[in-house]
This record gives C-alpha cells, sequence and structure tokens, in this order.
C-alpha cells in the first residue's frame, strides 16, 4: 500500500510541475478558481453567503495538513475529459495512522447554514485525504458533512483516504446528501488501538441519503462495513457493486442501530471477506428491507455472506446466496447470533436452506424460497437459471426501480427474477410477444410523439413513467380497452407532465404483465 501511495503522489507532483497558471489559497475564499493548479497553503473558508467555483481540470494540492471549510457553497463541476483533483503535495508519511503527515485535512462542511445554495461536485477525483486525531477530527478522511443536507456528488471518485475513526472518505451526519455514479476504492477506516473503524469508503449516521450507482473496491475497515457503514440511517440505496472490502464485521456493508423502510436493491455483493462475522453483509441491530441483491464469493470465519445479531429483524426478497464460505459449513451463507434476531427472507434462492445457516436456532420467516445452483455467468443469471421469473409474483410495496443492476428494464416477461440482474434472452417467447404490442414514434420523443397499441383482446392498460434511476414520476389508469390498434398521443397517456431533458422509462401494464420503453425527451 505505501508504494501505491507513493506513486500517486509522484504523479500528482509531476501534474503540477507543468501547470501553466498557478494560484495560492489562504484564508477566506470565494468567486472562481480557473487556475491550472491552486496551492492551499493554510486553512480556507467560503463564507457564509458566498460561492466559490473550481473549473474543470483545476488541480488543488494542499501542502500542508490544511482543511477546506464551507459555510456557503461550493461548486466544483468537472468533466470526464478535466475532473478536478483534490490531493496532497507530499504524501510521506499518509499510512502512519497516528500523524497527519502525507495526508491533507478534507472538505468540511460542519453547520454550514441550511439559507446557502447547494455545494454540487463533477466529475472530481480525492486523494490523501486524512481524518487523522481523537473526537471528531478523525471522522471523514476527504469529505466530513455535519447537519447539512444541500449538497450531491456525481461522477467522482474516491481514492486512498483515510479516517482514524469513521467514514475513510466520507463521514456524514444527520446530513441527507445525493450521491450517483460515485466509485470509493482503496479507502480505511481504523486504527491499531482500542477504536474500531466504521465505513472504510463511507459512513452515514443518523443521515437518509439517496445513494445510486455506487461502487466499493479494496475497502476496509477495523471494525463494521469495509465499504460503507450506515447507524441509525435509512438510505435508499439502489444500484452498486462492492468487491474485495474487508473488515471485521460484514465485509462490504455494516448496518447497525436502524429500521430502513426504503428501498435498498440492486447491490451486487461479491467477494469480499471479514475477520469474524458477515463477509458480505452484517446487521447488527439492525431490519433493512432488502432486494433482489447478488451476494456470491464472501468468506468470513462465521455467516460468509450474510450476519445477523441483536434484535435483528431485516427483511431479504428476491435475492441470491451462493458459494459464500466460512469456517464450517453450517453458517457459510447465514449466521444468526442470538434467539431475538429473525430475519425474513422470501423468493430467494440460498445454498443449503435452512438446514445450512449457523448460530442460533433460526426463528424467522422463510417462505417459497429455492435451493438449486442458480447457473450464473459471472454476476448475471444464464438461459437455465432456476432464478429467472422465479421472484415474488407481487412486487407492490417493494419501492423497486424501474431498471435492474445493468440499467435493463427491472420485470421482463411478467415476472421479476431473482438476483440484482434481470435476463434479457430472445428465447423468452413471452418478451417476443409483448415488444409487438406496444411502440413509440418519433423516439427521441417531442409533444408530436405517439404511442401505438395493438391488442388481439379486450385488455385494461395502465402506463407508467420512471426516471431512469427508478422513481415513478407518474401513473394514468385507462380501464379495459378493446381489441384492435389504438394511437394515443403521448400527452394524453402521460398528461401535466413537462420532464427535464433525459432518458426516462414508459412502462406499459397489459392484464398484469409489463413492457418497458426506453424513451428520450
Amino acid at each position: 500500500m505505501r508504494s501505491l501511495l507513493l506513486a500517486l503522489g509522484v504523479l500528482v507532483l509531476s501534474s503540477a510541475s507543468f501547470a501553466q497558471t498557478n494560484y495560492t489559497a489562504c484564508g477566506e475564499q470565494s468567486g472562481n478558481w480557473n487556475y491550472d493548479t491552486v496551492f492551499v497553503s493554510c486553512n480556507v473558508t467560503v463564507p457564509n453567503g458566498q460561492q466559490l467555483t473550481i473549473d474543470p481540470g483545476t488541480t488543488i494540492l494542499f501542502e500542508g495538513y490544511f482543511s477546506l471549510h464551507v459555510q456557503g457553497s461550493l461548486l466544483a463541476l468537472g468533466s470526464a475529459e478535466q475532473p478536478i483533483l483534490f490531493s496532497k503535495t507530499d504524501t510521506t508519511g499518509f499510512a502512519n495512522f497516528h500523524s497527519t503527515d502525507g495526508g491533507w485535512n478534507g472538505l468540511r462542511f460542519e453547520q454550514t447554514p441550511a439559507t446557502n445554495d447547494s455545494s454540487i461536485f463533477e466529475n472530481c477525483l480525492f486523494y490523501f485525504g486524512k481524518a487523522a486525531g481523537d473526537s471528531i477530527n478523525g471522522y471523514g478522511g476527504a469529505i466530513r458533512i455535519d447537519n447539512f443536507s444541500k449538497i450531491r456528488i456525481s461522477h467522482t471518485s474516491f481514492y486512498s483516504n483515510y479516517a482514524f475513526h469513521r467514514g475513510g472518505a466520507i463521514y456524514a451526519n444527520k446530513a441527507h446528501i445525493r450521491m450517483n455514479d460515485v466509485v470509493f476504492e482503496n479507502n480505511f477506516a481504523g486504527n491499531d488501538g482500542m477504536y474500531y473503524g466504521y465505513g472504510g469508503g463511507f459512513c452515514f449516521m443518523a443521515s437518509n441519503p439517496f445513494l445510486f450507482n455506487i461502487n466499493g473496491y479494496h475497502n476496509a475497515s477495523t471494525g463494521v462495513g469495509g465499504a460503507t457503514a450506515f447507524e441509525e440511517s435509512n438510505p435508499r440505496f439502489v444500484n452498486g457493486h462492492f468487491q474485495y472490502n474487508y473488515s471485521a464485521l460484514g465485509g462490504a456493508i455494516g448496518f447497525l442501530r436502524s429500521e430502513p423502510d426504503r428501498c435498498i436493491a440492486n447491490l451486487v455483493v461479491e467477494d469480499n471477506s471479514s475477520m469474524f462475522f458477515g463477509g458480505g453483509i452484517a446487521c447488527l441491530t439492525a431490519s433493512p428491507q432488502l432486494t433482489n441483491l447478488t451476494i456470491i464469493n464472501n468468506s468470513s470465519a462465521m455467516g460468509g455472506g450474510y450476519y445477523c445479531n441483536e434484535y435483528a429483524f431485516p427483511v431479504m426478497t428476491n435475492s441470491i446466496l451462493w458459494n459464500n464460505v466460512a469456517g464450517d459449513t453450517l453458517g457459510s451463507q447465514v449466521w444468526i447470533w442470538d434467539v431475538y434476531s429473525e430475519p425474513t427472507f422470501r423468493y430467494c434462492n440460498i445454498q443449503g436452506g435452512t438446514d445450512w445457516f449457523g448460530g442460533s436456532t433460526f426463528h424467522g420467516i422463510y417462505e417459497n424460497n429455492l435451493n438449486a445452483d442458480p447457473q450464473m455467468e459471472g454476476i448475471d443469471l444464464t438461459v437455465n437459471s432456476p432464478c429467472w421469473n422465479a421472484g415474488t409474483p407481487d412486487t407492490t410495496g417493494l419501492q423497486l426501480p424501474a431498471v435492474d443492476f445493468h440499467g435493463v428494464v427491472r420485470i421482463i416477461g411478467g415476472r421479476i427474477d431473482m438476483g440484482a440482474t434481470e435476463l434479457l434472452t430472445a428465447s423468452n417467447d413471452a418478451l417476443s410477444e409483448m415488444k409487438n404490442l406496444v411502440q413509440v414514434f418519433p423516439n427521441p420523443v417531442n409533444e408530436h410523439s405517439v404511442v401505438s397499441i395493438s391488442l388481439t383482446e379486450n385488455t385494461k392498460i395502465s402506463f407508467c413513467l420512471y426516471q431512469s434511476d427508478g422513481r415513478k414520476i407518474s401513473e394514468q389508469h385507462f380501464g379495459t380497452w378493446t381489441a384492435g390498434t389504438h394511437c394515443k398521443a403521448l400527452s394524453v397517456i402521460m398528461p401535466d407532465i413537462h420532464p427535464k431533458c433525459g432518458l426516462y422509462l414508459l412502462q406499459l401494464n397489459i392484464n398484469g404483465k409489463t413492457e418497458t420503453h426506453k424513451i428520450l425527451f
């Protein structure tokens, strides 16, 4: 790890040496940073009521253990071709837990007045943020947020950040922020002393974040949640890939003292490990609602895939637990620590079934589950998979997104599949039949677009319109239509809807079957 950190440090310094325009920042800052490189020579503050904008391609290098405090608002709007980089000039000593050497002290949103505009980070890179010290100074290596919610982070990556206590890259308390298309890699939370680290990549406390397309690789913590930890939090967590993460409990994800009732779906949890319990996911006095997860190839001493402890009542639906490994066959997939925990499993495929559950005697609900080889290629189902069309026939109340892990429409062939991915195959006769029923033209759509529906019999019709992240924005019921071809203006199908430019999903419901079309405004 040390050689990797030094190599990245050399890369940062080499990039800075070729900068054409430089600026040294210290104290209060606002306006526009439109420089090649900004050198931060002391703590910087964006004052209350003011805004700092950082141009694409800017490199921000902290020359010492300094932080950037945001009391106003910060817009770091990079691009895919010209990302904005936050890093440290000299990373020597970064791996020392007990020193501030080698890192910078992160972005700090601490009691930022809610009256200020949002802070937005797009196409940014965060390297070598370091939260070293006692109390709050040990939280959030790259970003620490306390009691402020107007933050959006998108198309951004966090590499090699560290926190002594919680949130190797991000720690958020009472912060209902939004993150989408974010990567956490090689971040770490914890130390070699008595304090456990929570959330190697990111940690939420008493927060209700919206998380979409979040990926975590090679993160670690010494306590709970190698990639992420949620404590007393209620995330909407849709689409994510977590691989090669490590912790003491919950190699990839840890839920603590939480009862989330928002959608947690389409997560792939594979190849993670923990020292003690829950190589994939650990629920500690926590009861999340988990839908369409693929938990495979994880390992732990006990509970290779999934762990429940101390009044945990999680509900898992439409999910796959397979090929996880523990010290004994019993508990390789699921370990239940105490008699007070009662997890529920419905329409899941679990290797070994309840006979392989380890720990305390299982007292929960176990309904309509399989114990059959899921027949997968990587994380995807094959045409021979018993998980195809084997999920719950009624998805009402699951708050499911309209798309799967890959962005494919979530329900194909009239019934949802088990796992994070939906099987898309031309051999699905029901799908082929449905595809001929509906056409939308022209597409990309405009105010003149028409929806054409061909029916072979009298049919009950309804439509739903979803944003690309799965949020439903409209639903219309039209009762029974007669057999024949019907052409309706899109404005009739979806009245009073004026979406912004972008990709949407139009779902047709026909006598209990669904067909979804991608439409571009």
